[in-house]
């Protein structure tokens, strides 16, 4: 049977987040955007989905193009083999 990834995924998109912010206060992040810093800290650790807006707002109080949020080491070409199989 095929397994879906998409938990390691979203795993890895959350770390990406936390990365970039670095030492940068979540309500510092917030204050970018128009997405709360609790709800930020929800994304940033797994905890919660989120909407495309809230990700797309999330880039915005990071200053940072949304796609980049998405720079993370995956071989979706594997993957998607691998689900065709």
């Amino acid at each position: 049977m095929n397994e879906f990834k998409t938990d390691e995924i979203k795993r890895m998109v959350s770390e990406k987040i936390k990365e970039i912010k670095g030492g940068t206060p979540y309500s510092k992040v917030s204050e970018r955007c128009n997405v709360t810093a609790a709800r930020i800290s929800d994304v940033a650790n797994n905890k919660i989905d989120c909407q495309l807006s809230t990700f797309i707002e999330i880039a915005t109080g990071l200053r940072m193009h949304p796609k980049e949020l998405f720079d993370i080491v995956f071989d979706f070409e594997e993957y998607y083999l691998e689900l065709d199989k």
